[in-house]
């Protein structure tokens, strides 16, 4: 997406942990570029501000002269938006101890409300969106009700996270099991194989580049369908089946049971759905602060196939899916708008797919991604929690979801929006479904 002018690029929760995270990754072009230039906003809300300008603070101290022509560090959504072409929304309500799912919606349907609304008046047209934010495929519903000037395909969600921890663990697991059958395990290497340096049996540490077919589907949610039937690994020359490679194959299933096999220390080994399900809460349990570092990662990833790069591998300590041959667009799990996919998903919805990025702010459906009977039955359960938590946003706002926002003050009359709004009551809407994952 190389600009001959700086790309405008808004970040909101500009002040929060994933933004500390991510902003280095921005500012060194290895989202973006590195022959784009950026003008940066950051946008949080008032309480905030001190914690911003010190983040302003930081950047001018890294002496980030790579990308940025500038950064603004701002409560002000017009300052912010104005003239937006990339907007990153890791701004919400966080999720409490106790807190259910209707209560965590009817508290970011508000804030995405206000996001959309303030898009609507100040992005540019063909601004291209990510929402990080969760519930995040219920908030694109809410933000693209209240930005109608912005196509749907530009909004997007974020389940590359999940798409990458799924990645992490194959390859892991991939690495761990070619090791143990060439006798390479305990010689000092990470994961017991060898990069290629030693002697003797050891064989070269499989990478991003040599797995593709990973896909997640459906909500972000603990009922996501993190699906490995079609996953690949490039062992010895040739794509082999990952049941050939992982010897579990019980492992590989969406239906794997976590108490079937034990590690050597006696603890439940996790299935690698399972495992991907509850990574968020895992991470979260042990840091006692939610993914940050592999959240931005993901973004940065998510956005740089999806803007910059169809088909060329990722920059070193980026993620990314392998693709399918020399010079063909990559596979990777996007959440975008269901309107019209090949895979049964009903419209209206923003759900996870496996797309095809093409570059330059383009994707496509993977048509030919097979979409298999466990898998589909999955992914019906994950549709219906869409489905539910789109009534529950309906109820939030008073069924307003789908009403337009104000007139642009370009389209003539309107004042200023001001700093960002006192949040959304919480809609008081109760549920038992499946939680939501938290980053």
């Amino acid at each position: 997406m190389a600009a001959k002018t700086a790309l405008q690029v808004v970040v909101t929760g500009g002040a929060g942990q994933i933004a500390y995270s991510l902003i280095p990754l921005i500012a060194r072009g290895l989202v973006f570029g590195a022959e784009t230039r950026v003008n940066l906003r950051l946008l949080d809300i008032p309480p905030s501000a001190m914690a911003l300008e010190g983040v302003a603070m930081e950047i001018q101290d890294s002496l980030f002269l790579t990308v940025l022509d500038g950064v603004i560090a701002t409560t002000d959504e017009a300052k912010a938006f104005e003239g937006a072409q990339v907007a990153i929304l890791l701004g919400g309500f966080p999720r409490r101890p106790g807190m259910e799912r209707g209560d965590l919606i009817g508290k970011n349907a508000g804030i995405m409300k206000r996001m959309g609304e303030a898009l609507e008046r100040y992005a540019s047209r063909n601004c291209k969106v990510v929402v990080v934010a969760n519930p995040a495929p219920t908030n694109c519903i809410v933000l693209a009700s209240h930005a109608p000037s912005i196509p749907r395909k530009n909004i997007s969600c974020l389940s590359r996270l999940d798409h990458d921890r799924m990645v992490g663990m194959l390859l892991h697991e991939a690495n761990r099991c070619l090791a143990e059958a060439s006798g390479s395990v305990g010689n000092g290497t990470l994961g017991g194989v060898s990069d290629g340096g030693g002697g003797g049996g050891s064989r070269r540490r499989l990478g991003q580049a040599d797995i593709r077919g990973v896909c997640v589907w459906g909500n972000h949610s603990n009922s996501q369908v993190p699906d490995a039937s079609a996953v690949e690994f490039f062992v010895d020359g040739r794509w082999t089946p990952a049941a050939s490679v992982i010897r579990d194959a019980a492992w590989l299933t969406l239906s794997s049971n976590a108490h079937e096999r034990f590690d050597a220390d006696g603890e439940a080994v996790l299935g690698l759905a399972e495992a991907v399900r509850g990574r968020g809460a895992a991470v979260l349990g042990a840091r006692k602060l939610s993914s940050a570092m592999s959240a931005a990662n993901a973004i940065a990833g998510h956005l740089s196939d999806w803007l910059v790069r169809p088909s060329a591998p990722a920059a070193p300590g980026l993620s990314a899916a392998a693709p399918a041959a020399p010079g063909a667009p990559q596979i990777v799990s996007m959440g975008v708008a269901s309107d019209g996919n090949p895979f049964g998903v009903p419209e209206g919805l923003f759900c996870s797919f496996p797309v095809r990025c093409l570059g330059d702010g383009e994707w496509s459906f993977a048509e030919g991604f097979l979409l298999k009977e466990e898998a589909g039955h999955q992914l019906s359960l994950s549709v219906q929690e869409l489905q539910e938590e789109k009534a529950m946003v309906l109820d939030a706002l008073g069924g307003d979801a789908s009403v337009q926002p104000p007139p642009s003050p370009r389209g003539g009359g309107g004042a200023a929006v001001g700093a960002v709004a006192t949040l959304a009551k919480a809609s008081g809407v109760r549920s038992n479904g499946t939680p939501i994952s938290s980053l």
